[in-house]
């Protein structure tokens, strides 16, 4: 063999070595940061494939809903790490991790209307629970909302950690809730909405 066919085929090799390692890593790569930019894709769920029909409808709607609301906006920000679908009776399981460790989980149950949806945040909202979580119960319900008093909230120690503090907002349509935890120090880490009609 000569050393010019050599070289051919060491750089036709080279060639490929590259090609290859630029469909793995195009594969490997990250889901883009749904929600950071208009047009960017929504991330692809494990899970999305089992169910009927009716279920496929109920989770595109779902996902449609929780992709364009204010919990998904305000924890995608640093980019959606994974997204997962998981099936139980009547019930469907969204949830969501991102980048920088926050997390969002949607609970449905269409039999009986009920829905919750909490976010886990690893820096706090650039504005105001209570603003985040009134969007959210527009989003969820109408402009009108869910008739939740945001005056007058119930204040106490949170059930699992006696340092975090907890304020729950109560509606008086569909038994509507909302909660606000806060750390310690004062900082919101977890924001929550969830009704049953």
């Amino acid at each position: 063999m000569h050393s010019s066919e050599i070289a051919a085929r060491m750089t036709k090799l080279a060639g490929r070595i590259v090609a290859g390692m630029s469909l793995f890593a195009i594969a490997c790569s990250p889901v883009p940061a749904t929600g950071q930019s208009p047009g960017a894709a929504s991330p692809d769920c494990a899970g999305t494939n089992a169910g009927s029909p009716q279920d496929t409808a109920t989770l595109t709607a779902l996902r449609r809903s929780v992709e364009t609301g204010p919990f998904f906006a305000i924890g995608s920000r640093s980019g959606v790490a994974s997204c997962r679908v998981t099936r139980d009776a009547d019930a469907i399981r969204l949830e969501y991790t991102f980048r920088d460790g926050a997390s969002l989980r949607v609970t449905r149950n269409p039999k009986i209307e009920y829905t919750d949806q909490e976010v886990r945040l690893v820096s706090p909202p650039s504005e105001s629970a209570v603003a985040v979580l009134t969007r959210a119960e527009q989003a969820a319900f109408d402009a009108k909302g869910c008739g939740i008093d945001w005056r007058q909230p119930e204040t106490a120690p949170a059930g699992d950690d006696p340092r975090a503090t907890e304020r729950i907002y109560r509606g008086d349509v569909c038994n509507c809730q909302a909660r606000a935890r806060s750390d310690a120090s004062g900082r919101v880490v977890r924001l929550q909405l969830r009704s049953a009609c």
